[in-house]
């Protein structure tokens, strides 16, 4: 058996086959146990999801960090993984199967590229559900494609239909020279619901507790063999230094929406926030009565605003303090949620319309069908290029009349549409930004100074 390669930045990555392959199921799995036993971990979450990095906050009780090549530059994610695994131990998990990126020709944008450009072996997950010595020609060729076992950390045999399938299952696997680090069968606690391409939001569903999901870890995975694997799991549980921080000297202050309807943020994007000199405020437009007092800039960012309609449009007095917030004249960005929030209304998929702020002219109605999916760029003449995704099944009815925000090109077709809506303070789109990535704009909207450097 192969070692796998030394990896500079200390940490692994859980790719899966295909999407709905149990990868979220197994990082929570290692997060917990290794956090049980006083490993320090740091989540990542490769490619744009807001959703899966929710789990790994659950499980690991720290903040889960994008890793984008595409929308943050190759450069960025590296030094991300370097600041980030400093003192921590990552696991990373990957977006859809193992090759798929933005571009079916190679594997940009992919996990597989994350994986080399960090030099972080790879634990395959690969579903088995009633598959018998076939599955190995399968893996053979993911092995292949990577080039070579010494890329892999390990394999996890998921959904196994009993023990002595998992045993058969790794026999016929003895072949690949990849270690076996496990075999989990369908267990009902990690059946969690899916909606669209992903799983069902974790605030919007009681998950199991930490030491429960570490226990199964315990059961059905070889953790003596994966730390062993491991030497760097040791360094990250060693004493971390105090470091002297200093406080940082806010000029701003922006409200930021954040509750179970609201949570599609990225870290890094309210971590610069803060590196601009701005306070983040955060409030809820579903339990909140209104606005924050006293901030300079509101902005509403993503999520399923379409879930809890009823109860958002019943806060009257929150919507009406967002129309006058921003007839006001505060600047506000609201992305995707943000802008059907701020509609005249929302019809969901029911039929019934319910009413919202009223500060975009027309209805955002629910679709059956992903409208506009993946990712896009922007020209913008003082910006340069903005890079973004949208991933919304939903249409807001005056697009085609009314959008004068600008003009998005979808990164897979070459094709543009004019997109958005904007007022003299009003930013609001379905399209999702990184703000270091779209700094120079994101600091026009909000009107930030420019204190230093934009940092990682």
């Amino acid at each position: 058996m192969q070692s796998p390669p030394k990896n500079k930045h200390k940490g692994l990555i859980v790719a899966g086959m295909h999407s709905s392959g149990g990868k979220t199921a197994v990082t929570s799995l290692l997060l917990a146990a290794l956090q049980k036993r006083k490993f320090i971990v740091q989540p990542f979450k490769i490619g744009p999801d807001y959703i899966d990095p929710g789990f790994h906050f659950h499980y690991s009780a720290k903040h889960s960090i994008n890793l984008d090549p595409w929308i943050m530059g190759r450069e960025h994610i590296l030094k991300a993984a370097k600041k980030f695994t400093e003192n921590a131990f990552g696991i990373a998990e990957g977006v859809m199967g193992l090759f798929d990126g933005s571009d079916p020709t190679n594997d940009s944008g992919s996990t597989m590229e994350v994986a080399r450009r960090l030099s972080w072996p790879i634990l395959l997950v690969v579903t088995c559900k009633n598959s018998g010595r076939s599955i190995t020609a399968a893996i053979q060729g993911f092995v292949s494609e990577a080039g070579g076992p010494e890329h892999f950390a390990g394999i996890i045999l998921n959904q196994v239909n009993s023990e002595s399938h998992a045993d058969y299952l790794s026999k016929a696997c003895a072949s690949l020279q990849i270690p076996i680090l496990g075999a989990l069968p369908e267990i009902p606690e990690l059946c969690w619901p899916e909606r669209h391409l992903g799983l069902q939001p974790g605030v919007e569903q009681k998950l199991p507790e930490p030491d429960q999901l570490a226990e199964l870890a315990e059961k059905y995975f070889d953790l003596k063999l994966l730390i062993k694997t491991f030497p760097a799991l040791f360094a990250s549980a060693a004493p971390v230094k105090n470091l002297q921080s200093t406080i940082p000297k806010f000029s701003k202050r922006i409200a930021v929406a954040q509750d179970e309807s609201f949570h599609f943020y990225y870290v890094a994007n309210l971590e610069w926030l803060r590196e601009q000199g701005a306070e983040v405020i955060t409030f809820s437009p579903l339990h909140d009565s209104q606005v924050p007092k006293n901030v300079d800039g509101l902005i509403l960012g993503g999520g399923f605003p379409e879930v809890f309609a009823e109860e958002m449009s019943a806060n009257r007095s929150m919507l009406i303090s967002l129309k006058q917030a921003v007839e006001s004249g505060m600047p506000c960005y609201a992305e995707c949620g943000g802008l059907m929030l701020l509609t005249d209304s929302l019809k969901v998929h029911s039929g019934k319309c319910y009413s919202m702020a009223g500060v975009v002219p027309g209805t955002v109605e629910m679709t059956k069908q992903l409208q506009n999916f993946g990712y896009c760029k922007i020209d913008l003449p003082k910006s340069g290029e903005v890079r973004g995704h949208e991933f919304h099944y939903s249409r807001w009815s005056e697009e085609t009349k009314r959008a004068n925000l600008w003009e998005v090109t979808r990164h897979s077709t070459g094709v543009s549409r004019r997109e958005g809506y904007r007022t003299s303070n009003l930013h609001a789109s379905y399209v999702h930004l990184y703000f270091p990535q779209a700094a120079i704009f994101i600091r026009e909207i909000l009107h930030l100074s420019l204190l230093e450097p934009d940092k990682c």
